[in-house]
């Protein structure tokens, strides 16, 4: 019997490291080398496949820096518990209209005021590859969790 993807320990332990932490700093690579970073909220939990979603515009910048190089990196700290996460992952847009009114939050209106009918309303989707953890001061020892095999299933 084949374990499924919601209860694989990988994708709890991310959901766990994660929990309370709604902002982020995701990293794209422009087309000169140069890293761009820029908060980023993060509003629905990580799908059980691994996977991230940001609501974004469509014509922003870091959209054509991930069209161009679609390898990101999302950051998350909270240094008030030695709470520190590096996610390296594949990302990639989509305007699909289903997927947008699914994972719409109220709050987003605040960003986005037209709400669903935003002009240029997309998601950025993060599938996560690998990520680094620490999680105390008693260690300065990165923890790994590895999601690859889970993208090969």
């Amino acid at each position: 019997m084949t374990q499924s993807l919601d209860t694989k320990p990988q994708v709890q332990e991310l959901r766990k490291l994660l929990e309370g932490l709604e902002c982020g700093m995701l990293t794209t690579v422009d087309d000169d080398g140069t890293l761009h970073s820029r908060p980023m909220s993060m509003w629905n939990e990580i799908d059980n496949d691994a996977t991230l979603w940001f609501f974004t515009l469509a014509n922003s910048h870091k959209v054509v820096e991930i069209q161009h190089h679609q390898q990101v990196n999302v950051s998350f700290s909270a240094p008030n518990q030695e709470r520190y996460v590096s996610i390296l992952g594949t990302a990639q847009l989509t305007k699909d209209r289903h997927q947008l009114a699914e994972k719409w939050q109220p709050k987003l209106q605040t960003w986005f005021p037209q709400g669903i009918d935003e002009p240029n309303l997309a998601l950025l989707k993060v599938k996560v590859n690998k990520v680094d953890y620490w999680e105390s001061s008693s260690s300065f020892m990165p923890q790994t969790i590895s999601f690859l095999e889970l993208s090969h299933r």
